[in-house]
């Protein structure tokens, strides 16, 4: 008797280990996967019909297929660098098909290891000018939620509002779309021939005005941006206010295969976010596997015994009475 109840035990419990293997997804959370400190990849934006400033030979071309190639380069052995810090490396660079380089941009920054946002170290800078670089870069958070991020514009130099928009799927993979705006604004003066802001003057000083707009498209889980597309304009106005030369405008996207690549590195983030669920799904199915085996037969085997008892208890003999 007894060994049958421990048999029906072991087969409720394993049942209910099989049943928690099952749902493992619901309710076991995702680990949060830190920022790596060794960080290595690269994104390629192609835009057409772009309009842009030849630096070389200070006049416009149009039409022109324009890239813009971004290289991030964790480093590991700075000394900002911790459990706590990572410190990366963007190196941005504009260039036409014919090779012309427009613009060339290195950021550096210290990254919270786990919210992504930038932080204060004291090699953080923009093209080796000391910068306070906030909010979001590269990178969003693991776990990231349907609410706003503040975005880095690179640009600008400010972090503006990233706003969520709604969920979608990429290839099959569910993202997270966000919007950023970045309004028109004057981001710096500096001295032009006269000729690109229609002056007389052989030179001048010129705004240097900026606006755009961004949508990015995050992986939540692992908060990689696995798509992205701007559409910048930045050009230059006389000091009498005159609209000049156009330096870059366009509609920008990442490649085809830029898109892959994120979309591996977020399935790579994935899977070690999962480690927990992956540990408890195959603890507790194999468990409860072994569980249900047992207890089945230790079952059989009681009731086995509970019938042999039975068969082997001596015939009562009536007794006559007087």
């Amino acid at each position: 008797m007894r060994t049958r109840v421990v048999g029906l035990v072991g087969t409720v419990l394993g049942g209910l280990a099989v049943v928690a293997a099952v749902t493992a997804d619901a309710w076991v959370p995702l680990t949060p996967a830190p920022l790596p400190l060794d960080a290595s990849f690269e994104t390629e934006s192609l835009g057409e019909q772009v309009r842009y400033l030849d630096p070389a030979r200070l006049a416009e071309v149009t039409g022109a297929e324009v890239t813009v190639s971004v290289r991030v380069r964790g480093d590991e052995d700075t000394g900002a660098a911790d459990d706590d810090t990572a410190v990366w490396e963007f190196t941005s660079e504009t260039g036409d098909a014919d090779g012309t380089l427009v613009d060339t941009r290195t950021t550096v920054v210290c990254l919270d290891r786990r919210s992504a946002e930038a932080e204060d170290c004291v090699g953080e800078a923009v093209d080796g000018e000391p910068t306070d670089v906030r909010g979001l870069t590269v990178r969003f958070p693991a776990d990231t939620q349907e609410r706003d991020y503040d975005l880095w514009d690179p640009t600008s130099r400010q972090p503006l509002p990233a706003r969520y928009v709604g969920a979608e799927r990429l290839d099959g993979v569910q993202v997270y779309r966000f919007e950023q705006e970045v309004p028109e604004q004057v981001i710096r003066s500096v001295p032009v021939p006269g000729p690109l802001v229609a002056a007389g003057a052989d030179e001048v000083e010129a705004e240097v005005v900026h606006r755009s707009t961004r949508t990015v498209l995050v992986e939540p889980v692992s908060g990689v941006v696995v798509s992205e597309e701007e559409s910048p304009v930045t050009a230059l106005r006389s000091p009498d206010g005159a609209d000049g030369a156009v330096l870059l405008a366009g509609t920008f996207g990442w490649t085809e295969a830029s898109v892959a690549d994120a979309l591996a590195r977020a399935e790579d983030v994935r899977t070690q976010c999962g480690e927990l669920r992956t540990a408890v799904r195959w603890g507790a199915g194999g468990t409860g596997a072994v569980l249900l085996v047992l207890g089945a037969l230790l079952a059989a085997r009681g009731t086995s015994t509970r019938s042999d008892d039975a068969r082997d208890e001596p015939a009562r003999v009536p007794v006559p009475s007087a």
